[in-house]
């Protein structure tokens, strides 16, 4: 398996992302990019050929396409399949090469100075699978949903991207922290039981830690505390309701675990900008 190698700073740079859907039989699109082009299956399956070799890209594995090498899905896909796309570019050299990196350690190339910054080297697979696959996902949703009225947006997409970058080579060298792995219970408990009224108490009883440790971890490796993170899921589902069904705002509340519809408009509106009511006119007048 070879892996893209290349030396940072210069980072790479996040150029444009999505989320797409593949009913069952569509295949992906032949073309060649100038830009890498990533690819991150939520759901279902992908069959993609690159430089002539064909890949099948599963639920949580990811493929790196690279510049100039034409891809093309050679079959049909056999379910409906979601997945998450990534265009980026990496603005200095870079290889393929076979043998990655496996000591976390070896990522430092050297440790800089008062005038020169440290350099590190990626050597990130091209096909991978992905263990936490609800924090990944939730970098994706970080990077897609970042606020794009603010002058900033951008800026914070890279960020993100970043995030996420780093986030691949450490599980390339398989070394999830105590952090990590703290975070990925919190989240996989959100995501279970957002329906539900949640506690921070709840979710610290179900990992058996303190809830301001919880809470750290949260805002150290995602960047928000666990209600940010329950908030802006829950805002995701409902956006989701109002773009595909015709259900009362109210229902909608409900049925994100936020029984009081007045709040849940509020919430709504200072998270996403706009009313629930408005954002299903905008979604329906695309």
């Amino acid at each position: 398996m070879f892996h893209i190698e290349f030396f940072a700073p210069p980072s790479p740079t996040f150029i444009q992302g999505g989320i797409a859907i593949f009913e069952e039989g569509k295949k992906h699109f032949r073309r060649v990019f100038t830009v890498f082009d990533l690819i991150y299956v939520k759901s279902g399956e992908l069959f993609i050929t690159e430089d002539e070799i064909p890949y099948t890209v599963r639920k949580g594995q990811y493929i790196l396409l690279v510049p100039g090498f034409e891809h093309y899905g050679h079959k049909g896909s056999s379910m409906r399949t979601e997945y998450y796309w990534l265009h980026f570019a990496i603005p200095t050299h870079y290889e393929l090469v076979e043998e990655g990196i496996t000591n976390w350690a070896d990522i430092q190339i050297s440790k800089g100075d008062h005038e020169t910054p440290p350099t590190y080297k990626f050597s990130i697979p091209c096909l991978g699978k992905i263990e936490n696959t609800n924090f990944i996902e939730t970098i994706f949703l970080n990077i897609l949903n970042v606020d794009h009225q603010t002058p900033d947006y951008q800026l914070r997409q890279q960020l993100h991207f970043h995030e996420f970058l780093l986030y691949l080579q450490k599980e390339a060298c398989k070394i999830p922290t105590a952090a990590e792995k703290v975070v990925e219970g919190a989240v996989n408990y959100i995501q279970e039981h957002y329906k539900e009224e949640i506690k921070m108490e709840d979710i610290a009883a179900s990992l058996h830690f303190h809830p301001d440790y919880v809470t750290r971890c949260m805002q150290k490796i995602v960047g928000e505390t666990p209600n940010m993170y329950l908030n802006k899921y829950r805002m995701n589902q409902a956006k989701k309701l109002l773009a595909t069904t015709d259900d009362k705002i109210a229902n909608i509340a409900k049925e994100v675990g936020i029984e009081d519809s007045t709040y849940f408009s509020k919430l709504f509106k200072r998270m996403e900008g706009t009313s629930p009511i408005e954002y299903r006119k905008m979604i329906l007048r695309r």
